[in-house]
């Protein structure tokens, strides 16, 4: 019994010397944790904090793949290359005066804007945006701590100045900013991905973590222009406005079937591969100029006439006065015709024939034409900053207003809408959806004008390019019809210029039509001014290229070209 009590008693005194053993333990384990703690936060803070940015958890953006722009037969337009940005962490750099040295040669920088974009205080500072892949590796080679680059994309433009102003271009972040690239960004930009990193401080992925959003690419855009019509045009442009030492010139080219546009195109240009892109100069002026069309409107105002049972296309038309009075104005003809009948008035564009006819229709069945036809509204195309022109409702004309609607004058339209209009009469009265983008069936037309009119004025206009003010618009081999216009310039403070605007609209072959072409001539001063002349040669070495292009049978003469005589000038006011 004394034996059992004595084992317990020394079984609880060694108990004890367990328990302050294990407490003497524990409390040392918590001195140390406690030491380690004041240590990692007082004394070796900046050690921990540089080695914390040295494997940096972080989240980059990928980019994604900016769809192309390509033409109705997968030509590009615009395409994206791959380029490197290259970035610099300035409160971590670590670079040698070697190192800054072959730095500023790769990046072509001086010496001194390297040292500014060093010392700037951000943890975010672009020294490149724009860097070759190639050079982007020789960057890195150098090894330099805070240095990093970043994958990403750059668009180029292998047409130049022939399509800027149809495609435009993006900006340095890659949104588009005019043109195609504008309308169509979201389409072409896709959207972005991001993933998690380990990065070190020289730029290095230690390890991906995860993929947080996988990139999706954009989608391509297919325009309805051909390229081929595209060099053409504005071959022919820059030659008609060198030429007539112009201020601008500017075409379109319709399929007026199915109301694609093939071609549409302004000079001056721009290249949108180059910085130098200036407000003037990136105005795609078919859809964003607009001007009195003068004689052009003709044809309108006249099938208004016919419409309504008013005149026919044999009646006779007295224009021997010298002139016709609108308002305070004296409307004159370049030339007397006397007597002669409606075709004629066309043929030889008069204006107070134009005016006489006019006022035997009804001003709201007028307006109601012109306004069926497109005047003074926008067409709908797909693309950025079009303008609707005006065409002031008839409920606010004068007796001046109503007369001088019927020859161009007091509205304003734009040159695509012109082109439009004139698809009335390519397709026996029925006005086409205009489109940018490739179609893969005819446009869905809407009924204007009956179809005895519409090819009664065909056969008017056919007689203005055989016989009339178009001789320069010609086609071997063709039968062309179309209406040239020579108007007045308005200028900004609503008084008329000395300069005037020179045009044309016009149709082929006019046995099946196929095609609508206007142009427009601005401010031309080197000689003539008038539409025939100086607008139409750029229509026949469009329309020629067009119709070769599509292998589009003759309907016409084909002979040796005969040199074009004196074109017979359109009546300007």
């Amino acid at each position: 019994m004394i034996n059992t009590r004595k084992r317990q008693t020394e079984f609880f005194e060694l108990s004890k010397i367990r328990r302050r053993f294990v407490l003497l333990i524990l409390l040392s384990m918590f001195f140390a944790l406690f030491s380690r703690a004041i240590y990692v936060q007082v004394i070796d803070k900046d050690f921990l904090q540089n080695e914390a940015r040295d494997r940096s958890d972080r989240t980059v953006k990928l980019h994604a793949y900016r769809g192309k722009i390509i033409d109705r037969n997968n030509n590009v337009f615009a395409v994206s290359t791959p380029i490197e940005e290259i970035i610099v962490n300035p409160s971590v750099l670590a670079i040698t005066v070697k190192q800054k040295n072959k730095l500023a040669r790769l990046l072509s920088l001086s010496r001194g804007d390297l040292e500014k974009r060093l010392q700037k205080k951000k943890e975010f500072v672009y020294l490149n945006r724009q860097l070759s892949p190639k050079k982007a590796a020789q960057v890195m080679a150098l090894k330099i701590r805070g240095i990093s680059s970043q994958k990403k994309y750059k668009r180029f433009y292998p047409a130049k100045e022939i399509a800027a102003h149809l495609v435009g271009f993006t900006g340095i972040d890659g949104d588009g900013l005019e043109g195609i690239e504008y309308f169509s960004n979201k389409l072409l930009a896709g959207e972005p991905g991001k993933k998690r990193i380990l990065k070190d401080l020289s730029g290095r992925i230690v390890d991906k973590i995860q993929d947080v959003k996988i990139p999706r690419d954009g989608q391509d855009i297919q325009l309805s222009i051909d390229k081929r019509l595209q060099y053409t045009a504005y071959r022919a442009l820059e030659k008609a406005v060198e030429e007539h030492a112009a201020v601008s010139g500017s075409a379109i080219l319709l399929d007026a079937k199915s109301g694609e546009i093939l071609a549409m195109t302004n000079y001056p240009s721009y290249n949108p591969n180059t910085k130098s892109k200036s407000g003037e100069f990136l105005r795609n002026r078919v859809i964003t100029d607009v001007f009195e069309p003068g004689s052009t409107i003709k044809p309108i105002s006249v099938s208004a006439a016919l419409e309504s049972k008013s005149i026919k296309p044999n009646s006779i038309i007295d224009t021997s006065a010298d002139y016709y009075k609108v308002g305070t104005s004296r409307i004159t003809d370049t030339h007397k015709h006397g007597k002669i009948s409606v075709t004629e008035v066309i043929q030889k564009s008069s204006n107070i024939g134009a005016i006489i006819i006019g006022e035997k229709v009804e001003p709201k069945y007028l307006w109601n034409t012109l306004n069926n036809f497109g005047i003074g509204k926008k067409t709908g195309v797909s693309f950025p900053g079009e303008v609707g022109g005006k065409l002031m409702h008839y409920k606010n004309w004068r007796k001046t207003d109503h007369q001088s609607a019927t020859y161009g004058y007091g509205m304003s339209t734009s040159l695509i809408q012109l082109a439009s209009s004139y698809t009335v009469f390519a397709n026996q009265g029925n006005i086409k959806k205009i489109s940018i983008l490739k179609t893969n069936s005819p446009s869905i037309g809407r009924r204007v004008i009956s179809r005895k009119t519409s090819d009664e004025m065909l056969g008017m206009l056919e007689s203005v390019v055989k016989d009339g003010t178009a001789e320069y618009a010609k086609v071997n081999g063709y039968r062309i019809a179309g209406k040239t216009g020579t108007s007045k310039k308005l200028g900004l403070d609503g008084k008329y210029e000395r300069n005037y605007i020179g045009s044309f609209v016009g149709i082929a072959p006019v046995s099946n039509p196929k095609f609508v072409i206007a142009v427009m001539i601005d401010a031309p001063s080197n000689g003539s001014f008038y539409g025939g002349p100086v607008a139409g040669p750029v229509f026949s070495t469009l329309m020629a290229e067009a119709l070769k292009i599509y292998s589009i049978p003759h309907d016409g003469f084909v002979g040796a070209d005969k040199q074009k005589r004196e074109t017979k000038p359109d009546s300007i006011i």
